[in-house]
């Protein structure tokens, strides 16, 4: 087992995802029709043996304590260790203010108690695939107080605006932490994944709450860029950021090509999800599917083409699906045609039969709505 107590945690407001954040956390997010967001920070630690994890969640998190569960589905259960899901949310189910720092200071006597010697924090909205025991042994050979993943990007003018850059020195020293205002094309984007011993962790998050509630995490790591040796590591593996909507629709939509897919069906390195018995997907009256991801439990009776849909949904009568995202149980009634839409679950698309958006700006459309 890996010596390391896991942190997922939740993001600062800089990240907000217009429509679907209303229904739930970020952490909750539907991907590709079968995985949530957080399942991918817990298939890391869980296949890096990680068993010892606490979730942090800022809204309401019914549809995240169905979904984890016990947390066997990450191999994880109650003789190996635990996942404890903590959530932040207002009794009318909206999300509060809460910095990642104060949550972590009101958990801090649970994290002082723990066995594991280090901590390795990741966020829910940066998908990848990466060994957290390698990196842990990276950490501890090169003698750094903190060490952060990050990624070399050259589009940074366009994406990942107000997403965490770093700055470096030669020696891979981290000399800032600051947001991406879309100045500079060649950037180095945090991954906002952090590693450190539970004595620094401990000693931060208490100076952090003293200097300001409204710190967060990397606020106070970025005071001590100056006097801490802090350094980054290079992650040259698939990276998906979701910061805002469009994020989200691009994210999902790349992973219909096929050499991206196979990184999520790598065996030896698998994502984790919480599965149902259920019915293949079927396809009557000439219905068909190209180049698209179809979930369990569909009835498609018309085309999809280059989409994602969701479990238990129903593709009208000479409907067209092209360039969409599909949340679980839509209906898409008889002759409807979408191009570049999010539809969110449960919605019915039944008597409005035209709707497209653009690839740069996805219709949106909500949570059981009836069009």
């Amino acid at each position: 087992m890996c010596n390391a107590l896991g942190i997922v945690t939740y993001n600062d407001p800089n990240v907000y995802v217009r429509g679907l954040q209303k229904y739930r956390p970020i952490a909750a997010f539907n991907f590709i029709g079968r995985y949530r967001l957080v399942d991918f920070p817990l298939s890391n630690m869980a296949n890096s043996g990680i068993h010892d994890i606490k979730v942090f969640v800022n809204g309401n998190p019914r549809s995240l304590i169905d979904h984890i569960g016990s947390g066997r589905q990450y191999n994880i259960n109650s003789k190996h260790g635990k996942i404890e899901l903590i959530p932040l949310y207002r009794e009318d189910g909206s999300v509060k203010y809460v910095s990642d720092v104060q949550s972590y200071y009101d958990q801090l006597y649970s994290i002082e108690q723990n066995n594991n010697d280090y901590v390795i924090i990741a966020p829910v909205n940066m998908i990848y695939m990466a060994n957290y025991a390698d990196l842990l042994d990276q950490h501890m050979e090169s003698g750094a107080e903190i060490t952060m993943l990050y990624q070399n990007v050259d589009n940074a003018k366009d994406h990942y605006i107000n997403c965490d850059v770093i700055q470096m020195n030669r020696q891979k020293g981290v000399l800032s932490i600051e947001s991406n205002l879309g100045n500079y094309k060649n950037r180095q984007l945090s991954l906002q994944t952090y590693i450190m011993s539970k004595e620094i962790f401990i000693s931060l998050v208490k100076e952090a709450t003293k200097v300001s509630s409204m710190y967060w995490f990397k606020d106070i790591v970025n005071d001590h860029c100056k006097d801490m040796d802090i350094r980054g590591v290079n992650f040259r593996g698939g990276v998906y950021c979701i910061n805002d909507l469009k994020s989200y629709f691009d994210s999902n939509m790349a992973i219909l090509d096929e050499a991206n897919m196979r990184e999520f069906s790598n065996p030896k390195w698998p994502a984790y999800t919480r599965t149902n018995d259920s019915a293949p997907a079927i396809y009557l009256n000439g219905g068909s599917a190209v180049g698209s991801f179809v979930s369990n439990s569909c009835e498609v009776h018309g085309q999809i083409v280059n989409s994602i849909v969701g479990r238990a949904c129903k593709i009208g009568k000479n409907a067209v699906v092209e360039n969409c995202l599909i949340m679980p149980g839509v209906t898409i009634g008889d002759n409807a045609v979408l191009k570049n839409v999010i539809v969110d679950k449960y919605a019915k698309i039944v008597k409005k039969k035209d709707l497209a958006g653009t690839e740069e700006e996805p219709l949106y459309i909500g949570r059981r709505e009836n069009i």
